[in-house]
């Protein structure tokens, strides 16, 4: 099987139309529009370039929507009109206030450019293409790690290639920005370049034409005769050299560079096997999820616009979607991006004295201000507990400088924030952050961070078994953000009144009663929030309860759709692969809970699944009966207690088999 032929680019792009919801999914309440908010332009595996379509459409630059937070979805156009083909995109997120598309580049006949209908767009992974109508050309994009490629036919004379460096954002505030400070030279009739200063980074591009034309001193490049060029967009953010550098990396030609992005990406979907499937549909489905969970974060090699020199990953867009579900199965599978990111926050910890939480082409770090803390410390944790490779003793030192912050004292000193959630984000990364300070040798520090950790219990109202309600909550309630799973889950359940009251509060907020009531009720896959919380079950032995969720949410929420371009499936912002890393770990019936070395185990979807772990060793993944809820499992042949799994023996690798009822 061709792992890439399974992988559609268009999932997730559009409007979703999803099958009316029956039984338990009925009741779920959805705050966020039913799209994914993804593109299908060009990328690599983590790579650091994309290229896409440019219509000016929310968030990525492409598609028909206006911003849009909750429904009805605005249209900024009725049809599809495209503008150009930007670089650097988000991957389905929401407002995060700054969305690049830069460096448009424009092909035209006489100097026509006011917006072209697209005629059979497709796609694969690493690939692109679409015909343009009046004036009749086709486009094709592919990436390499040095760089964009664009080829253009055109099957009369006339054509012309114009680059505009001066985009920055989407159709209009607020979300568009200001370029500065542009210089563009024309060094020869096919090359040119250009710096220019984008949300307070310095840019640098290099671009190269081959098709027989030349380079006006606009920047414009003129064919005179019907032909196909070829455009390469190299860009960096710490020199004009180094740029060409990479540059001078890119390949001969587009149809090597396509070819290359095709092997990398059927050696990263290829990561994840599932075998004993004949269904097309969920093959696709499931591929699509995993193609869109390896787009971010992007890996620029060594250096950014902080440093050169030493790895600089970036788009962590944002953390406190993907440090649960993304970021632990890319730590699991692909060990390259992994050590580039430990070494990357090493490096943010010594540059900012901070690990931020929102990491993007700017030199605002401050984004994260009202979501979350310590969510990095989660996600180093995970890095840390799956053997990921890097200087753990320096990472400890920039994260005790984090925690130690001046606006982290509130919990630091008096052991409470004014969020709520902040004060188990802290309580938990700082029991996370013991367990490494301890295995490296600071036992007075790890003493600290142990006690600090105790302050977990000033989250909740012991009254009601649920999080204070008098707390500000970041998109949904005091429901919503009561069953993330924590290390002392036994005194947390206690205080809901034992696993009968628990399980009385989940059966409220999962709408199994009181259905009509959706003051404090589950988001439904629709956004971060509180997707991992229907494995709460798994703490009180009600893994049919856990099952029946995650099969409702597989019949109506993860489903094909009629999107935009005929794909829609994700049903809701995807924040660089958030959801559709939880549908993955769904599927696979393992459930890792960050900051904890603890996997929960369900009913997988497919027979047999073997996944390729960043150590070289393999995980086989077996359901002994059909698809309903566990009730055993064995690890290498010794049954594992509770439906329970650590991280670390995860990662030494063997057979999981999970008997179903």
């Amino acid at each position: 099987m061709k792992y890439l032929q399974q992988a559609d680019p268009f999932h997730g792009n559009g409007t979703i139309d999803l099958p009316a919801p029956e039984g338990i999914a009925a009741s779920w309440h959805f705050i966020k529009g039913l799209t994914g908010n993804t593109h299908p332009g060009a990328v690599l595996p983590f790579g650091k370039y994309s290229v896409c379509p440019y219509t000016g459409g929310y968030p990525t630059g492409y598609g028909i929507n206006k911003i849009n937070s909750g429904e009805p979805i605005g249209k900024l156009m009725e049809e599809m009109r495209f503008f150009g083909f930007s670089h650097f995109h988000h991957s389905g997120t929401g407002a995060v206030g700054i969305y690049y598309n830069y460096a448009i580049v424009t092909p035209s006949v006489d100097g026509e450019k006011q917006g072209y209908t697209p005629v059979g767009e497709t796609a694969s992974p690493g690939y692109y293409s679409v015909r343009l109508a009046e004036p009749d050309i086709f486009c094709e994009l592919t990436v390499s790690p040095a760089g964009a490629y664009h080829r253009y036919t055109f099957p009369e004379g006339g054509g012309q290639i114009a680059v505009d460096f001066t985009n920055d954002g989407l159709y209009g505030p607020p979300m568009r920005g200001t370029a500065e400070d542009l210089q563009i030279t024309r060094v020869s009739d096919t090359e040119l370049r250009a710096a220019v200063t984008l949300r307070n980074v310095r840019f640098a591009f290099v671009c190269r034409f081959t098709g027989g034309g030349a380079l006006d001193e606009n920047g414009v490049y003129h064919i005179k005769d019907a032909g196909t060029v070829l455009l390469t967009v190299s860009a960096g953010t710490t020199s004009m050299e180094d740029t060409l550098r990479e540059a001078d990396l890119c390949e001969p030609d587009f149809d090597s560079a396509r070819k290359a992005a095709e092997v990398q990406w059927e050696e990263a979907l290829g990561r994840i096997a599932v075998e004993d499937t004949e269904d097309e549909t969920e093959r696709k489905l499931f591929y699509s999820n995993l193609y869109h969970t390896l787009i971010k974060p992007c890996d620029w090699g060594a250096g950014g616009f902080l440093w050169e020199g030493a790895p600089f990953v970036v788009d962590f867009t944002t953390l406190w979607d993907i440090y649960k579900t993304t970021l632990p199965l890319i730590f699991t599978l692909y060990p390259a991006v992994s050590a580039h990111i430990a070494d990357t926050y090493d490096k943010l910890g010594q540059v900012l004295g901070k690990l931020p939480h929102c990491f993007i082409l700017t030199t605002n770090t401050n984004i994260e201000a009202k979501q979350a803390r310590l969510n990095a410390e989660h996600m180093l944790y995970d890095a840390w507990i799956r053997g990921v490779p890097a200087d753990w003793d320096s990472i400890f030192r920039q994260i005790k400088k984090d925690i130690y912050r001046p606006d982290f004292r509130d919990f630091t000193e008096a052991g409470e924030c004014p969020k709520t959630t902040h004060t188990l984000d802290m309580a938990e990364g700082c029991h996370a952050v013991a367990e490494l300070a301890e295995k490296l040798g600071y036992t007075e520090d790890a003493a600290v961070l142990y006690g600090l950790s105790g302050h977990w219990k000033n989250a909740f109202d012991p009254e009601t078994g649920l999080l204070r309600e008098n707390s500000d909550y970041y998109e949904g309630n005091h429901w919503n953000y009561s069953f993330r799973p924590l290390r002392h889950m036994e005194e947390r359940i206690a205080m809901a009144g034992g696993s009968a009251g628990f399980e009385a509060l989940l059966d409220r907020f999962f709408g199994f009663t009181a259905p009509e009531d959706v003051s404090g009720r589950f988001e439904g896959f629709n956004n971060e929030t509180d997707m991992e919380t229907p494995w709460a079950y798994a703490y009180i032995g009600r893994h049919d309860k856990l099952t029946e969720i995650l099969q409702a949410a597989d019949r109506y929420m993860f489903r094909t759709g009629e999107g935009s371009t005929g794909w829609g499936g994700i049903p809701g912002n995807n924040d660089s692969g958030g959801l559709s890393g939880c549908y993955i770990w769904n599927c696979l019936g393992l459930f890792p809970v960050s900051g904890q070395n603890l996997m929960l185990i369900g009913s997988p979807k497919f027979a047999r699944t073997t996944l390729q772990l960043a150590n070289g060793k393999k995980l086989v993944i077996r359901r002994d009966g059909g698809s309903t809820a566990p009730v055993s499992a064995e690890w290498n042949g010794i049954p594992c207690e509770s439906l329970r799994l650590t991280a670390s023996d995860m990662m030494e690798g063997g057979e999981l088999v999970i008997h179903t009822a």
